[in-house]
């Protein structure tokens, strides 16, 4: 069984994602030896990141917090759409996304 990380967008003032750089997820897990400098996470990209949890929990989807870091249990890839489409039935924006950006190996 895998997880993947649930990230809220990173919102402007007027609603609308800047896309930059989101401050919410933290690896908290040991990169690879050797990544050349292409190394990425995928993940859930929300609107809401409390609304999120809070329906994935209700419809019996496993999570998990470790250091302020949520995560969804996937227990086989068929289940990636499940979960984004109850966010979708919920109102949830939502997009599969790479959540990490700026790793740099020095």
């Amino acid at each position: 069984m895998g997880k993947i990380p649930i990230v809220a967008k990173n919102k402007g003032p007027s609603g609308i994602d800047r896309h930059q750089p989101r401050e919410c997820y933290v690896i908290a897990r040991p990169l690879p030896t050797f990544y050349m400098s292409d190394y990425s996470v995928l993940g859930l990209l929300v609107d809401n990141l409390d609304e999120a949890v809070g329906v994935l929990g209700r419809n019996h989807f496993s999570l998990t917090e470790e250091a302020g870091d949520i995560e969804v249990a996937v227990e086989t890839p068929g289940r990636l759409p499940e979960i984004v489409q109850v966010l979708k039935e919920n109102g949830i924006g939502c997009e599969i996304a790479d959540v990490v950006g700026g790793i740099y190996q020095g």
